[in-house]
């Protein structure tokens, strides 16, 4: 098949969603002819080039200068590609903006499928962010405008990442199935030479290593973790938190932490890295003992199944949807915002060291099963052949 993909971010940005794409486009490859559509972000980036056996390419938007770093863009051009384009089959990735709502009508115009593949409904930061707070059943009461109803039924089918965007989307679109959030497990299945990296970043070697990884920000809940961290770290001697991920979206987020942990006497043992290399994301996924989640609201989860995949445990607060946690098989549940109820968990994995690497191993069962992109694939490559 002809494919186009239509995306609002891509290569060279890394962070979690541009990762999965890259990996999807690579997979989809294989086997037939991928162009991916997105907007041109930086001066140096190509706007035409081919990477590994798909291509890329990077159109003008009309609603950001360059260097671009804005989530809300336009690139019109992308109307005329897929309208004047050999595609058989339109895939837009990651809800309904205004560039993927004119690749519908481009689809639509055409008579080829147009298939949204969502990864949020709703700006779930931006709600968190304006309104200081998130309701994890906000969507249940989440009624779209008739012109978005009206687009989401134009879908020819609806990929949804998470069971509450599931029922929305079907509501107004019977034509709706799940798609796991997947990952590269051969990313992780090299050695690190963990002595090392834990020097490099200041971590002693015999510490027991709590990570917390992606964007700092209130809605991932950084805070909760740095919270139950300072309640219980004198019950935990030796125990490190290291938060990592980009840290200037929210500047006041972040000082607040770091005071709270310089009141509490534990700068030593907190370390916020910043934004770092891939590399670096994989060893500290294979370095930790365990992974925290601590979201106000998070859908896919995709984190845990990256720290399963690394043979990590989790513990992940009750907003992740789809909860893919067993309670003391591959992790811990704690109900969100719930402080004290993080900082018992913490305690007691810190209590079982011994059992984490079996947990782990465990995780990464349920990720061989059902959440490598080879399994995505066949999903996608099922309904679009019957499409």
């Amino acid at each position: 098949m002809r494919i186009a993909l239509v995306l609002n971010r891509f290569y060279p940005e890394v962070g979690g969603a541009e990762t999965n794409l890259y990996f999807q486009a690579q997979e989809l490859s294989k086997r037939h002819t991928v162009t991916v559509f997105t907007p041109r972000r930086l001066p140096e980036t190509l706007k035409k080039e081919t990477i590994g056996s798909f291509a890329v390419r990077r159109l003008l938007d009309v609603k950001n200068r360059l260097p671009n770093i804005g989530r809300d863009t336009f690139m019109p051009g992308i109307f005329f590609r897929i309208l004047f384009g050999k595609f058989e089959v339109v895939m837009a990735f990651p809800a309904l903006n205004r560039n993927n709502i004119l690749a519908l009508f481009a689809a639509k115009l055409r008579r080829i499928p147009f298939v949204l593949c969502s990864f949020d409904l709703l700006d779930y930061a931006e709600i968190q962010k304006t309104t200081g707070a998130i309701d994890p059943h906000c969507l249940e009461h989440y009624t779209p405008s008739r012109k978005r109803q009206r687009l989401l039924a134009m879908c020819s089918h609806i990929f949804a990442i998470s069971n509450r965007e599931i029922a929305v989307f079907r509501r107004y679109n019977s034509r709706v199935s799940f798609s796991p959030v997947p990952v590269k497990t051969q990313e992780y299945e090299g050695a690190v030479d963990a002595v090392a990296f834990r020097q490099r970043y200041g971590i002693p070697a015999d510490a027991m290593v709590f990570l917390v990884l992606g964007r700092v920000s209130r809605i991932k809940g950084q805070d909760i973790a740095v919270q139950a961290f300072i309640r219980v770290a004198a019950k935990m001697p030796g125990a490190v938190l290291a938060v990592v991920g980009r840290s200037d979206y929210e500047p006041e987020f972040l000082a607040g932490m770091k005071q709270a942990i310089h009141d509490a006497g534990l700068d030593d043992r907190v370390i916020f890295t910043g934004m770092i290399d891939r590399e670096d994301v994989i060893g500290f996924l294979k370095i930790s003992n365990v992974m925290l989640v601590p979201v106000r609201f998070m859908n896919s989860g995709a984190v845990i199944v990256e720290s399963w995949a690394a043979g990590t445990p989790v513990i992940q607060s009750d907003a992740v949807d789809p909860d893919l946690i067993e309670q003391g098989v591959n992790g811990w549940r704690f109900p969100s915002e719930d402080v004290p109820s993080l900082a018992d968990r913490m305690l007691e994995s810190y209590g079982c060291r011994d059992r984490l690497p079996e947990m782990g191993a465990k995780g990464r069962e349920k990720v061989l099963e059902g959440f490598t992109y080879p399994k995505l694939i066949s999903i996608y490559e099922e309904t679009l052949a019957r499409l």
